[in-house]
C-alpha cells in the first residue's frame, strides 16, 4: 500500500507537467466542417476556411473536417514530420501539390481503420512524412472519424517528432506499470483472502488497463488487416467494460454494508446496459454504444455517492469513509470531464493521455486503498480467530489431559503406581470370564511383605513406602507386560498371570520371590534391609469359579506360605482352601 499512496503522490506533479515544446513548423492552421462530407480537393481553394489553433475539436457527427496547413521549411534539410493525434482516428487523408503537375494532387491516407505496416509512421501516433523544399507548402488534410475526440496536428522535424514519440511511449510504460502494479496487488491479495470484492477489482484493472492502451493506439499492430471495424471494437468495447467492471466491483464493495434493495436493484439496472452495448456494437451502432456509456459512467458515479448515504450496517471502512472516497472520486471526475470540453483546457494538446492516467491511478490506487483496508480488518479478525482456536484447544487439551490424568489416579495406587485393588479385580474379574469361557490357563498370585510391620515400626514409615515401592517395580519388572498387577492393601500385592498354569506358574512365582529376595532395600542412604515375600499361588484348572473364590485360595496358600516360615511359595490346594479362613490372630502372627 506505501506504493499505492506513493503513486497517487505523484498524479498531481504528473497532470501538470508540462512536456518540452517542440518546435512547431506550422505557420498558419485553418479547419472548414463537411458536414455533408462530399465535399472533395477541389473544392477546397475556393472554399472559406476558419483559422484555429493546433487542438481541434469533433462531436458524434458523421461530418468530415478539412484542415489547410502553412509550413514553413526546417532549418536542416527538408523533411518534415506532420505529427497527428489521436491514434483512435479513423481516416485522415493528405492532399500535396504535385511538383510535375501544378493543378493535381497527390494523396496519401492513414487511420486506425488501415493496417499498421502500410503507415508512414509506424508508430502509436499517426502522420506523415512531407518534403517541404520551398519556404513554405501548403497541405490539405481529411479528417474523417466516427468517435467524438480532440486532435491535433504538429509539424516537426524528423528528430523531434521521435523525441515526442519516446514522451509518448514513456507515458504508456508508467501507465501500464502502474496499472499491472496494481492488477498484481490485487491477485495477490485475492489469492490469500479470497474476498469477491478483490476479485472483481482485478478484473476492473485488466479492462482499464486493456482500454487505455488501445486509446494510446497500442494495440494497432495486433488489428487484422481488412477489418477496420476491428479498430472500433478495440476501443469501444473495453470502454463499456470499463463501466461495466466498476459496476460488479461497487456492487460487491457495498454488499456487506447492507444496502436498501431498492438501491441494489438500481444497480442490476445499469449493469443491464453493458449487454444492449454489446448489442448495438455488434450490429453496428458503435457510436450509440459509446454515448450510452459514457453517460452511464457520468450517472453512476453520483449514483454511488447517493448510495453511500443509504447503508445501514457498518464494515471496513467506516461508512463515512467510504462517503468521503465516492464524493472525492466523483468530483474528481466531474473536472476532469469538464475539462475535456473545456476549449480552454483542451488547447492544451498534451492533457488527454495524462487525463487518461491519472484517472486510472486516481481511481485505482483509491479503490486498493479501501480494499486495503478491509483486507487488513479482514486479516485482524482472522488473527484474532486463530487465537481463540488456540486458546480454546489448549483448554480442551489441558481439560483432556486432566481427566486422563484423573482417569488414571482413579485406578492406580497412588504410591507404587500399580493397579489399585478397584481396578484390579475389574480387570483379573474379565480375565478370569474370558479363561473360563474359552478354557484358557489362568494364575493368580497373592503377594506378601513379610515382616512388614517391624520395619515400619524400626524404620519409620517413610521406609515403608520406599519398601513398598521398591518391591512393586520388582514385581513389575519380573512379570510380563501383559499379566495383571495390583496393590491390594497394606503390604500386600496381587498378580494375574495369564495363560499361565502348572509348573510355568510356579517357576514364575519362584523367580520373584528370588528377586526379591536378593534385592537389599537402602534405607536413609546408610542402611540396608533385607526384604522377603510370601507368595500364595492358586490355578483356574478349568474350573468355573467366582474371583471372591480363587483370591480366597490364593489368600489361604499365602498364609500357610508364612506359617512355614517365609520367603517362600506356596500353591493351593483346593481341599485345604476349602476349610475356614483362618482367624484375625492367626494373619496377625503369619505378618
Amino acid at each position: 500500500m506505501k506504493y499505492v499512496l506513493s503513486i497517487l503522490a505523484m498524479i498531481a506533479g504528473f497532470v501538470l507537467a508540462h512536456p518540452a515544446c517542440a518546435d512547431d513548423l506550422v505557420v498558419s492552421r485553418a479547419v472548414l466542417e463537411d458536414a455533408a462530407g462530399t465535399l472533395t480537393i477541389s473544392d477546397m481553394p475556393g472554399s472559406e476556411f476558419k483559422p484555429t489553433g493546433p487542438m481541434l475539436s469533433k462531436s458524434f457527427t458523421d461530418s468530415a473536417h478539412w484542415l489547410r496547413l502553412r509550413v514553413r521549411a526546417p532549418e536542416k534539410g527538408s523533411e518534415v514530420v506532420l505529427f497527428i493525434r489521436q491514434p483512435y482516428l479513423n481516416e485522415i487523408r493528405l492532399y500535396e501539390a504535385d511538383a510535375g503537375h501544378p493543378s493535381e494532387w497527390k494523396t496519401r491516407v492513414t487511420g486506425n481503420h488501415y493496417p499498421y505496416g502500410e503507415r508512414d509512421i509506424a508508430r502509436s501516433t499517426l502522420g506523415f512524412v512531407v518534403n517541404v523544399t520551398s519556404p513554405e507548402a501548403t497541405y490539405y488534410l481529411r479528417v474523417n472519424t466516427i468517435a467524438q475526440s480532440h486532435f491535433s496536428v504538429e509539424a516537426l522535424t524528423p528528430d523531434e517528432a521521435e523525441h515526442k514519440n519516446d514522451q509518448f511511449d514513456l507515458l504508456e510504460m508508467f501507465f501500464v506499470t502502474a496499472m499491472l502494479s496494481l492488477l498484481l496487488w490485487a491477485l495477490q491479495s485475492y489469492l490469500l483472502e479470497r474476498q469477491q470484492a478483490v476479485k472483481l477489482f482485478a478484473i476492473h484493472q485488466a479492462v482499464y488497463t486493456l482500454y487505455g492502451m488501445s486509446v494510446m493506439g497500442y494495440l494497432a499492430p495486433w488489428i487484422p488487416a481488412g477489418l477496420p471495424q476491428m479498430a472500433d471494437w478495440a476501443i469501444a468495447i473495453p470502454y463499456c467494460g470499463v463501466g461495466f467492471t466498476i459496476l460488479l466491483f461497487c456492487r460487491a464493495l457495498f454488499k456487506p454494508y447492507d444496502p436498501p434493495p431498492l438501491m441494489m436493484r438500481g444497480l442490476k439496472l445499469f449493469m443491464w446496459a453493458f449487454p444492449l452495448e454489446l448489442a448495438a456494437i455488434a450490429l453496428g451502432h458503435t457510436i450509440f454504444a459509446v454515448i450510452v456509456n459514457a453517460v452511464l459512467l457520468r450517472a453512476m458515479w453520483w449514483y454511488f455517492v447517493i448510495m453511500t448515504f443509504t447503508l445501514r450496517k457498518e464494515h471496513s471502512p467506516r461508512r463515512f469513509l467510504l462517503q468521503v472516497f465516492f464524493i472525492t472520486i466523483t468530483l474528481i471526475f466531474s473536472v476532469f470531464w469538464l475539462s475535456y470540453y473545456s476549449s480552454q483546457v483542451s488547447a492544451i494538446s498534451y492533457m488527454g493521455r495524462q487525463i487518461l492516467i491519472a484517472n486510472g491511478l486516481i481511481m485505482g490506487g483509491l479503490f486498493a486503498m479501501v480494499l486495503h483496508a478491509r483486507a487488513r480488518r479482514l486479516q485482524r479478525h482472522a488473527q484474532q480467530a486463530a487465537l481463540d482456536l488456540l486458546q480454546v484447544q489448549q483448554k480442551f487439551e489441558l481439560e483432556q489431559k486432566l481427566r486422563e490424568q484423573a482417569e488414571v489416579q482413579s485406578r492406580t495406587d497412588y504410591l507404587t503406581g500399580l493397579f489399585n485393588r478397584r481396578h484390579f479385580i475389574e480387570l483379573a474379574e474379565r480375565e478370569l470370564a474370558r479363561s473360563i469361557r474359552y478354557r484358557r490357563p489362568l494364575t493368580l498370585l497373592m503377594i506378601d511383605i513379610d515382616h512388614y510391620k517391624a520395619i515400619n515400626d524400626t524404620w519409620g514409615h517413610n521406609a515403608g513406602d520406599v519398601v513398598l515401592q521398591d518391591v512393586a517395580q520388582l514385581i513389575r519388572a519380573t512379570l510380563r507386560n501383559v499379566d495383571i498387577i495390583g496393590r491390594i492393601g497394606g503390604e500386600e500385592f496381587a498378580a494375574l498371570l495369564l495363560e499361565t498354569e502348572g509348573e510355568h506358574a510356579k517357576e514364575v512365582a519362584q523367580r520373584l520371590c528370588a528377586a526379591v529376595a536378593e534385592n537389599a532395600v537402602v534405607l536413609r542412604e546408610v542402611a540396608r534391609v533385607q526384604v522377603t515375600i510370601s507368595i500364595g499361588l492358586t490355578e483356574l484348572n478349568g474350573r468355573e469359579i467366582s474371583f471372591d473364590s480363587l483370591m480366597n485360595e490364593a489368600d489361604q496358600a499365602m498364609y500357610g506360605a508364612k506359617q512355614s516360615g517365609r520367603n517362600r511359595v506356596m500353591i493351593c490346594e483346593p481341599e485345604a482352601a476349602s476349610r475356614e479362613p483362618v482367624s484375625a490372630a492367626a494373619e496377625a502372627a503369619a505378618s
